[in-house]
Order: C-alpha cells, then structure tokens, then sequence
C-alpha cells in the first residue's frame, strides 16, 4: 500500500547502520542511531505458531529460519506463514543508549506485540485469531521506550496477518510483514513531523489546486461545448487530484482495510487520467479518431479486469500509462515539427511530464523494486524539485496557452477592427462619389452610410455597456480617457461577503447545468439589490459573493448601506428557501459577514480587467462570514459602531478567529434603533 505514488513520498533514509559485536549480534551505541536510521529487517530469528514463551530472553531459538521481517506475498523464499509467528531479534546495547528514551518506528498491515527482554512494551492493533483479530498501521509513527542497562537484549515481536493472502490476492497488496526502526527520540519525532506537515501540505495543495483547473474547464466546456478538449483536460485534472487525496488516505489513515479499499481505485484513476490526458492530446494536435476509441478500449478492458480481480491488470496500467505517454510525445513533437499553432507551448509541459514519467518508470524497471525519493542527497531533492514541476507543468503549460490563445483572439479582433475602419472610411469616400455621380439615387445611398453608421454606434455603445459591466464607471471612464487606472486608498469602506452552507454537499445533489443556473439566478438578485443600495460588487469566487460599500465614490452611509443590503439580501434567500422547500429541493442557507475599514482598490492585470480590493479589512470581513452562522448577518466592532444607532445589533462576545485572535462580534436583527449588548 505504501508503494502507491511513490514519487509523492518523502522517505529519508541513510546508511548509519548498526555496528557487528562478536559472533556477528548487532552493536546498537548513540553514534549507530543518531539521525534517521535503516529499518532493522535482517538478522531476524522466524518461527510460525503461537506461543508467550517465545518472548521470554532465554527460549531456544536454534531451529528458528533466519529471515526478513519485511516479506512480501509473492515472495517464493517466503516462510511457511500461517497468518501468525514470532520474530526475534538479538543486539547488544552500547551504554551510551542506556537509560535514556528512544523511539520505535513500526510499519505494518497487520497486528503486533512488542516484546523487550520478555516485557511488552508496544502493541498495535489486537491479536485475537483469524476472525476476531484487529489489524492496525502505525505509520511509522514512533513510541518512546528505553533500554534499561547494557549488555545483550532480545527484541521479539508476535505478528498477526491472518488477511495476508487475501490482500494480495484481492488488493494485489504483496507486503505481508513489518518494518522496524530504532533511533534517537528527538531526531525520529522531528522527522516525523517534518514528513506529516509537508506530504499534507504538498497532497492537500496538489489536489485543491488540480480540482480548481478541473471545475474552470469544466465550465468553460458547458458554456462553449464545441471545445472537447476543455473536457478532456478537466478529467484528466480531476484523476490528478483524485489520485492525491486516495495518497493522502493511503498515508494518513491506520487502518488498513481503509488503505486498500483506497488503493482499489488508484488503478482505475489511473487509467481515466492516461484516457483524459490522450483525449486531449489527440483533440488538440489530431484530428483522427481512431486511435484514441483503441485507447479507450484498452482502459476499459483494464478497468474490468482490474474490478474482477484478475491478474496483470497491474502490468496492463502501466502499459497503457506508457502507451498513452509514447503517443503524446510523439504527437506534439509532430505537432511542433508541423507549426501547428500553440504547439510549442502546450507541448513543452505534456513532454516535460511525459519524459518524467517515462524516466521515473524506466529506473523502476531498472532498480526492479520500489523507487525511493531520498532528500538527503543532491540527486534526491533534484529529483523531487523534476516531480514538483512535472505535476505542475501541465497545468501552468495550458495555462499560458489559454492566455495566448486569448491575446490572438484580441490582437485578430483588434487588426479585423482596423480593417472595418478603413473599409468604412472608403466605403463613404466611394458613396459621396457615387453621390456627384449619381444624383437619383442620393437618398439610397444617404441611407445606407446611416445604417453603417447605426451599426457602429450599436457596436460602440456594446464595447463601452460590456466595459461598464466589469468596472465602476469612474474607473471606466478614466480607463478610456488615459489608457490605465491608479489604484486608490480608501480610508473607510464597508466589505461584505456572503456564502452559501454546505454548498460541496449540495452541489454534489446537483447537475452541473442546474448548478449554475442556481447560483445565477442568486448572484444576479444580489446584483440588483446591491446596486439598489449604492453598493459595489467586487467579485464573485465560487459560491462566495464580495461587495464593498463607499467606493469607489466616498459616502458616509456605506456602513449603514451595505447592512441594508445584507438584510435584503437575507429576506430574498429566506423566500427563495421558502419556494425550495415547497419544492422539495434543497435550500440554500447563506452566511453574511461585513466589516469596515480601510482598503486599497484598483484594476488588476494589463488582460481581462478586473477590479478589487485589498488589505486586512478585506480578510476579516471574510472571517466574519465564516465565523458567522446561516441564516445570520454577523458584523465587526468597527461597523457596529457605524450602524448601532440604525439597527438591532446582538453582541456575541469575542470570537477566536483564524490569524485574528479574539474580534468582537455582533449580530444584526432589524432595521430598528435598538442596542441589545
């Protein structure tokens, strides 16, 4: 199970090994354990059975097999295991390490009893038969123990894996036994650490982000559905993040049935990832289909075999992962060498991530065992630093393609503008010639340069009605007139947000066309009633809607204008909720959060112009919606001393809030002058 992702895990191993006393015991001193040891899976006494004299220091261990604790299934040197054994472990304990606490690390799918000198010290899971036993992974979390004085000790561990069998053949789960480290306390607890904080980060970061590209095109497919490959792409962005939260899972979680469950869905994530990824490799660059229905095929198949449990569905994946791989190599190099336009750009992150892949699978292959990252070494982090920006390359790649695409768009339209201009200017030149010229027909051609004209203007009142759209029209205007727009400071403006409840859990009842439509239909009634109020729409991000009250025109109402506003707001989702709940459909319940303060606003970017606002007043008003509760209005100290004369205000005393500390809270009620504290 750990083997999934491989390239995901940060595993830092080095060769501090255990020093050899007499008649070849381990030698375990301060020196042999100081920073991140091996894992201790030789020199091992097996025998299989159960009994709890084999714990004990002087039982004859004589005709017991030497043997690995980490043995895999489909190990032929595999000891007659019958689903429970014992292993002993000989060493001989330097002074040095005496007294002192160390930790132990244990990995492993089944249950365990750790044995010192005959006394437990550890146990994992439950050892109670094939039926009743609990099995439970430590993952490598370590527990502190000591060794009491120096001189030889025996480590003996009772290990249960009565499922070993049916992992492997269900799960196709090989590794049937456990790893165990000893090292320093301090050094094993900071690495831990140090590997739990970042794979988190790294996981929870990689699949948010990837789920974020798969929802933009996703959208951008359902609005323009003539683009596919903005389908394909989305897919293969939501195999991506799908495949880090099962690594997360996989990681994270000590259960291992709750691990392999995971596990049986990397395969066919996989396989939907290389069918995406080829998708829209052949949508882009390749207009026959033919080869992409083989593909598809060939991942069905996999998938059935994968879910019937029959064999090589493993070898099969990854086959067709290289497949698939090959083919887009190939087919953007073509794509390049034939100047297909946006080739080079969408090509170098598919090459970059392909080549990488095919690299890492090709060491695989070579070392033929699990490929460890190792970021200890020069060569590791360079190869971890090649994996950060292959995952990301794809994505960044088709990015920068998609802000090309768009800039061509402007600079045809642009060019095909001052074309019509010029064609235009001739066109009336030639009319007021064929005017002199043709005296009987002054009033056609008097209506036709009206009509032009007409449709200019038309065309003109759309540019300058769509611009007004998207900024404030003091911005706008100022934007016409000079070319650019400065930001502003603002010494007091009202921010508010509102969200809906649940809305992942909602969304998810939902189709994607009914979904939108939803959220329309919402946002555009809060675009009505915030206008209604003088109040400015920032922008919209998700289900989360953010308006600001006092720009970009200054007044002395925002604070009492935005809670307005909200309130509106509030009573136009309670009655919306009414008609759902008719309906029998679900309600959407909205949290609002408003503060005041100071705030910078401004355009951002030189393309798709947007206009916003920054600075910590903008973050604690969205703390304020999310430290609310639904259905509510929760304001902050500094807008309750604007409006507590205008409305009844409840105070909920001071709220913990994240990267804020403790902030005053109010709630507002009515529209009526009552304080209520």
């Amino acid at each position: 199970m750990k083997r999934i992702l491989p390239l995901l895990t940060i595993i830092l191993l080095t060769n501090n090994g255990f020093g050899e006393a007499q008649k070849n015991i381990p030698f375990i001193s301060r020196d042999s354990i100081r920073g991140v040891t091996d894992y201790i899976n030789s020199d091992w006494k097996f025998k299989d059975g159960d009994d709890s004299a084999m714990a004990q220091p002087g039982y004859d261990e004589s005709k017991w097999k030497d043997y690995s604790t980490s043995f895999y299934y489909n190990d032929k040197k595999l000891p007659d295991f019958k689903g429970i054994g014992w292993f002993r472990f000989h060493f001989i304990a330097d002074s040095s390490i005496c007294g002192i606490p160390l930790a132990m690390i244990v990995a492993h799918l089944g249950a365990s009893e750790i044995y010192l000198d005959g006394k437990l010290i550890k146990s994992f899971g439950k050892i109670n038969g094939a039926d009743s036993s609990v099995y439970y992974d430590p993952q490598q979390l370590p527990f502190i123990f000591s060794i009491p004085n120096p001189g030889s000790h025996v480590l003996a561990v009772r290990y249960a894996n009565y499922n070993a069998k049916r992992n492997y053949k269900v799960y196709r789960e090989a590794f049937a036994g456990f790893r165990l480290m000893i090292g320093e306390t301090d050094d094993q607890i900071y690495h831990k650490d140090l590997r739990s904080i970042a794979l988190t980060f790294i996981m929870m970061l990689l699949s948010g982000f990837f789920f974020a590209f798969c929802l933009i095109h996703l959208f951008m497919y359902l609005h323009y559905r003539s683009v596919r490959s903005n389908l394909y792409f989305s897919i293969f962005m939501l195999s991506l993040a799908v495949g880090f939260v099962i690594a997360f899972i996989c990681y994270a979680s000590h259960t291992p049935s709750l691990e392999m469950n995971a596990f049986l869905f990397i395969n066919p994530v996989f396989v939907v990832g290389s069918l995406a990824l080829s998708g829209f490799i052949n949508e882009l660059f390749n207009k026959k289909k033919l080869r992409f229905k083989l593909i598809v095929a060939f991942g069905i198949l996999i998938t059935i075999l994968r879910f019937c449990s029959l064999p090589f569905f493993g070898e099969l994946t990854l086959a067709l992962i290289i497949m698939v791989s090959i083919e887009a190599v190939f087919t953007v190099i073509y794509a390049i060498i034939k100047r297909v336009k946006g080739a080079r750009i969408i090509g170098t992150g598919i090459l970059f991530f392909t080549l990488f892949i095919l690299t890492i699978f090709a060491i695989a292959m070579i070392q033929q065992h699990d490929l460890d990252v190792n970021d200890s070494t020069i060569g590791g982090r360079i190869l971890i630093a090649m994996l950060g920006l292959a995952i990301i390359s794809i994505p960044v790649s088709m990015s920068v393609y998609l802000a090309w695409n768009f800039s061509s768009i402007n600079k045809n339209l642009a060019l095909q503008l001052d074309q019509v201009q010029v064609l235009s200017q001739k066109t009336l030149e030639q009319e007021l010639d064929k005017q002199r010229m043709l005296e009987n027909r002054k009033e056609e051609l008097e209506k036709e340069v009206l009509e032009r004209t007409s449709e200019l203007r038309i065309e003109k009142k759309k540019s300058d009605d769509l611009l007004l759209n998207i900024l404030p029209s003091e911005v706008a205007e100022e934007l016409k007139n000079k070319g650019s727009s400065e930001a502003r400071d603002f010494e007091l403006v009202t921010v508010m947000f509102t969200d809906f409840k649940d809305f992942t859990k909602i969304s998810e009842q939902m189709s994607p066309a009914k979904l939108v439509e939803e959220i329309d239909y919402c946002f555009s009634a809060f675009d009505n009633i915030i206008q209604k109020h003088g109040v400015e729409k920032i922008k919209t991000i998700g289900d989360a809607f953010m308006c600001a009250g006092g720009l970009p025109m200054k007044n002395s109402t925002h604070a009492e204008d935005t809670v307005k506003a909200a309130l509106e707001i509030l009573e136009f989702m309670v009655n919306q909720n009414k008609e759902k709940l008719a309906k029998g459909e679900t309600p959407f319940e909205i949290r609002i959060g408003i503060n005041t303060g100071p705030v910078v606003a401004g355009i951002v970017g030189v393309k798709k112009f947007a206009y916003d606002i920054w600075g910590d007043t903008v973050n604690l008003a969205n703390r304020m919606e999310s430290s609310g509760e639904a259905g509510k209005i929760n304001i902050s100290g500094s807008t309750f001393e604007l409006v507590k004369d205008k409305f009844t205000c409840i105070h909920r005393g001071k709220i913990q809030t994240k990267n804020k500390g403790e902030v005053d809270m109010y709630f507002v009620s009515k529209q009526e002058p009552l304080f209520n504290s």
